[in-house]
Parts: C-alpha cells; structure tokens; sequence
C-alpha cells in the first residue's frame, strides 16, 4: 500500500483556456509524474492521454460525468448566484464547481485507495521543463504530511478582512495535502465558509478565497508551506519541488 497518493482530474469545461491549451499540460503532467494517482475524467479524455504514449501503469482512472459532481447538491442556482457576483467574470458556474470538487474527489478516492496521505494537484500545473523535472519526485519525497493537518501554499501576505474577494489572494489552491482526518475536516470548514460567504452575499466562486477565511477561522489546522527566495519553480506551483 502507498503511503501518498495523488489525486485530480480534468474535464471539459468553459474555462479559461482552450483545451488545445490545456492537453499540452496534460501531456507533460503525465510524461513526468511517478507516484500512485487517481484520477477522474471522461473516456474521451482519458483516450487523448492513452494517445501520448506515457507509462499510466501506476495511474487509476475513475470515469464520471460533469452531471454527477457533489457541488450540484448545492443548486444549480447557488452557482448562478456566486457568478453573478463574482468580478472576475471569465469564472464559469463550471470552473467554481470543478474547484468547490477537488476536496470531493479527494474524499472519492479514499474508497479506491488505502493510502494515509492524498494530495491534489491541478492536472494543468507542469507548464514548463523545471516543473517537469520536480514532477519526478512529487509524491515520493519524505515531507511529513501526515499530521492531521492541511498543507497549503502560501503565496503573499494578506491583511485580514472579513471576506477576501479579487485580487486578495494569500493561497494558491493548486496543490492541497493531507491525510484522511485532515481532509473530512476540511470539507467541513469549507462548507461552512462557503456559505457564510453566500449569505453576506460575497461570491465564493474561488477556493483560494475561501481557504484563506478557513485558514483565519482555525489557524492551528493549516500548515502554511512559504516560499523561499531561491524557488525558480513557478510561484503557483511550488509544491511540485516540496511534496
């Protein structure tokens, strides 16, 4: 059994970026990773990825439709109300449900996996050759996650305010670590932030919005992974060169 497994997915969505852009992440994303992963998408998808010719033997795939996300519990007009909202208006109701998912996904794949420690990772953050280089290692160094704790990036400091709306970002939410524990814990924050966010009529479209209010409410609960003045690694994504 794996100590660390790496979950994501990939979906065709609306979303900021064409997926003639996006498979092209995809492509370095699966050339360079080496841990056990889970990972959701659709058959079509999936077939594009089998089409590149990567080693996918230490990967499990999970099929399942958009239609079936867990963020539809919340009403599809929950999500119309967040965009509405939201200023940054190329965030789609599905992007804000794809990012809503990702603990959702984590939670999934507990069921398929017996491993201790999940971490998410965006399927389109290996842009470049460094970060395929880090790739090789990510999941396998001996960082200890865990701890009961989430692991989060840290991207810039942040005055505290209530709610935090564009462009008061303090996280990155592209890379999230932790064990089992940690992760049922933070599906609760989460929620609940989120709908605090709704009800004083703040659009909780982003995770990383929402993760620096969970972080103000339990502080103790998150491990806050700082950058370093040397990291060369794509200020997003620095995780890949950590974990």
């Amino acid at each position: 059994m794996a100590e660390t497994v790496v979950v994501s997915a990939f979906f065709k969505i609306p979303s900021k970026q064409p997926y003639s852009v996006y498979i092209e992440h995809l492509n370095r994303w699966f050339r360079s990773i080496r841990c056990p992963v889970i990972f959701f998408t659709t058959p079509d998808i999936w077939e594009d990825i089998l089409s590149m010719g990567h080693d996918v033997s230490h990967i499990k795939v999970r099929y399942e439709t958009i239609d079936e996300w867990k963020a539809w519990e919340l009403g599809r007009a929950f999500w119309d109300r967040q965009q509405s909202r939201d200023t940054e208006t190329y965030h789609t109701t599905e992007l804000a449900a794809i990012w809503y998912e990702k603990k959702e996904f984590v939670k999934r794949a507990f069921e398929i996996n017996d491993a201790s420690v999940f971490i998410w990772c965006d399927a389109g953050c290996v842009r470049d050759d460094e970060s395929e280089g880090a790739m090789k290692e990510f999941g396998l160094r001996n960082f200890p996650l865990n701890d009961g704790r989430i692991h989060v990036q840290h991207i810039r400091e942040q005055p505290y305010k209530p709610w935090y709306v564009h462009p008061e970002y303090r996280y990155a939410g592209a890379i999230i670590a932790g064990n089992r524990n940690a992760w049922v814990h933070f599906d609760d924050i989460y929620r609940r932030v989120l709908y605090e966010y709704d009800v004083y009529d703040i659009s909780c479209n982003s995770d990383q919005y929402i993760m620096a209010s969970c972080k103000d409410r339990e502080p103790a609960f998150f491990y806050e992974h700082m950058p370093h003045p040397n990291d060369t690694i794509n200020e997003w994504f620095f995780l890949l060169s950590r974990l």
